[in-house]
């Protein structure tokens, strides 16, 4: 069998396979999950490629991109039909013969009796592995994952051999083969690791952030800054390269820099995204949490109830559009509606403090604005939008004017209505 603790690795490229992510039918987001693991075990990966259902594209591949590095990492292609063939094929490209496999075979076998189906004929295609392969068991499903060697001479090195490491195409079935089977193979074959830190900011855009830190790009060297844009917020991951039994910390003095210059910007040094802070906030004050939405239909809640255990602190939500709904369920006054509109600090006052009366919840957020891309006027542009927190101390209003499209101003005024509650709970 071979033996993959006799391989360094310094380099990984990730090739994904299927027609399906190539077409936009389906979203590619296994690259993005084994590229943080890589990441987390030292394992710098330069290429993400995806490549489709094409036997002699995908053997090109395989053999370009393990002249390059020392891991290959596949996902998808290890199904029973007729268009799976990343095995086939990288065996192919090994020069390896596949063999009967009785083990993956009865594990197979065992799958379809948990799931109470009968076993087609064409799922014996996936107990052919590579011979003298490591195989990776699947947990949750029917194709086995395997790992092989792989002869792909460079110029640099015409002995060059890389270790191919095939996983399945689901979500559901990478992320335990790879954590249970594959991590454990992969763990000190880096030359050195990464510590990283994560540095999250609201209230600042990406580039006026990383101007007041460009003294501290410029002359990075270990550790490096990378900064990271998203909707309504920005990122600068710190990463430090560790070599050896080296353990000295040349993170911390980097991030109390950072804090130093962002101040009240940062919401966050680690990894919890800005709604998972919320939520951790409210659950250690044991407060309930509903929320009031207009414009963003159910968007604020549909987050919250993404997180585990949700309903310790998430109540409720009331989605009202219309403004008759507005008077009837959140009691808000139709003199408000008709002076200044439901776009308006005294709506979005009057649905908080409606809400929070209405559920009962210790704290309560709205949200009502103009999403667009129509509705808006000289007066009141597309991207205005009112958030409101109420709670026993009183009531708040912000007022925001966002840029985008319909989904982005959405998602901004979302991340905002976390935001009021972070800010109210500190």
């Amino acid at each position: 069998m071979f033996n993959i603790p006799n391989h360094k690795i310094q380099s990984a490229e990730i090739l994904c396979v299927g027609t399906e992510l190539l077409m936009g039918h389906t979203l590619n987001t296994n690259s993005g999950y084994l590229a943080v693991q890589l990441a987390e075990l030292g394992i710098p990966s330069y290429r993400q490629i995806v490549v489709g259902d094409n036997p002699e594209r995908l053997r090109a591949q395989i053999l370009e991109s393990a002249s390059r590095a020392d891991l290959v990492l596949f996902t998808g292609g290890l199904g029973p039909t007729a268009d799976d063939l990343t095995m086939e094929t990288a065996a192919d490209a090994a020069g390896l013969p596949l063999v009967f496999d009785q083990d993956s075979y009865d594990g197979i076998a065992s799958f379809f009796t948990k799931i109470g189906r009968q076993m087609s004929d064409n799922n014996k295609k996936q107990a052919y592995l590579p011979q003298g392969a490591v195989i990776l068991p699947n947990t949750n499903g029917t194709a086995p994952g395997a790992v092989f060697p792989c002869s792909a001479p460079s110029l640099s090195d015409p002995d060059h051999k890389a270790v191919l490491a095939l996983l399945p195409g689901p979500p559901s079935e990478v992320v335990p083969m790879f954590t249970l089977a594959l991590r454990p193979l992969l763990e000190g074959l880096a030359p050195y690791r990464f510590r990283t830190a994560y540095v999250r900011l609201i209230g600042i855009g990406e580039s006026a952030a990383e101007t007041q830190i460009k003294d501290l790009i410029d002359a990075q060297t270990n550790p490096t800054i990378a900064p990271y844009a998203a909707e309504g917020e920005c990122m600068f991951r710190v990463t430090q390269r560790i070599q050896g039994d080296e353990d000295e910390d040349a993170l911390t003095p980097v991030i109390e820099e950072l804090k130093r210059r962002f101040g009240s910007h940062i919401y966050e040094i680690g990894t919890r995204s800005m709604k998972q802070v919320a939520f951790d906030l409210l659950l250690e004050k044991k407060w309930t949490v509903s929320f009031a939405e207009s414009c963003t239909a159910g968007m604020v809640s549909s987050e919250i109830g993404d997180i585990p255990g949700a309903s310790q602190v998430f109540r409720g939500a009331i989605v009202t559009y219309d403004n008759q709904m507005k008077e009837t369920v959140l009691g808000v006054s139709p003199d408000t509606l008709m002076k200044f509109g439901a776009v308006s600090e005294a709506c979005a006052r009057e649905m908080a403090e409606g809400c929070r009366r209405v559920m009962g919840t210790d704290i309560s957020v709205s949200v009502t604005g103009i999403a667009g891309p129509d509705g808006g006027t000289e007066e009141k542009p597309v991207g205005l939008v009112y958030l409101a927190v109420s709670d026993s101390a009183g009531t708040s209003v912000r007022q925001l004017t966002l840029r985008g499209n319909r989904m982005r101003i959405r998602r901004v005024a979302t991340l905002e209505a976390f935001n009021l509650i972070r800010q109210r709970l500190l």
